[in-house]
């Protein structure tokens, strides 16, 4: 996971080795492709290291090689997300960064909302996946390490320019920004009758309006 979170993340989700040859490697890959793909057809009840091997087509020993359980394999994947979103994130802030303003991303959520999206659904069972990290009290915590994560990032980028330090409820509000983007992208995705282009733009309008108003009352 990106920008230092996995020092924060518990034993037992970490791999148990990184494979260097090639054989392993494919190995390795193949595993967490199976789990994601068992994870898009059935959900996270369906998912077991047996079933994983069997679909990877190796022994369960040979999975525990690399993983030492089932949540192990799942907290990969969705680390991988993780780091694929944090990318997005990071891309999105640096493009429309201003030190005249350093709020100008604000007035670009749909971008980050459109963007996080497309990468969700890029992987194989994308928004299972992120689900997953949110119902399950295991992956809870790698989740919310790696929003605490962007959200000291972000703030150190908009201290810079102003050359002050960041007001507490600033952290809040920009953790508010993840959250909400990442429920209207479900909601886009989950509700056939809702248009996805309409619920990204409304989502990243309702924030701009939240926060232009947040940094009248600080006199920004």
């Amino acid at each position: 996971m990106t920008l230092g979170t996995e020092q924060n993340i518990p034993f037992e989700l970490l791999e148990k080795t990184r494979p260097q040859q090639q054989r392993a490697i494919q190995t390795y890959e193949r595993i967490l492709e199976s789990a994601a793909e068992i994870l898009s057809e059935g959900g996270v009840e369906k998912v077991s290291t047996n079933v994983i091997a069997e679909r990877a087509g190796i022994t369960v020993p040979a999975l525990y090689r690399y993983f030492p359980n089932k949540y192990a394999v799942l907290y990969t994947l969705g680390a991988r997300l993780m780091d694929r979103q944090n990318e997005v994130m990071v891309s999105w802030f640096q493009q429309y960064e201003s030190d005249h303003d350093p709020f100008k991303p604000i007035h670009h959520m749909y971008e980050l909302f459109r963007d996080t999206l497309a990468v969700t659904r890029e992987q194989t069972a994308g928004f299972t996946i992120l689900k997953s990290m949110r119902v399950l009290p295991v992956l809870q915590e790698p989740r919310l390490q790696s929003h605490y994560a962007m959200t000291d990032w972000i703030c150190d980028k908009i201290a810079q320019p102003l050359g002050e330090d960041i007001p507490e409820d600033m952290k809040v509000r920009i953790r508010l920004i993840m959250e909400l983007g990442t429920s209207a992208m479900e909601m886009a995705v989950d509700d056939p009758k809702m248009d996805e282009d309409t619920a990204l733009r409304e989502a990243g309008k309702m924030v701009e309006v939240y926060w232009m108003d947040y940094l009248a009352s600080l006199s920004i």
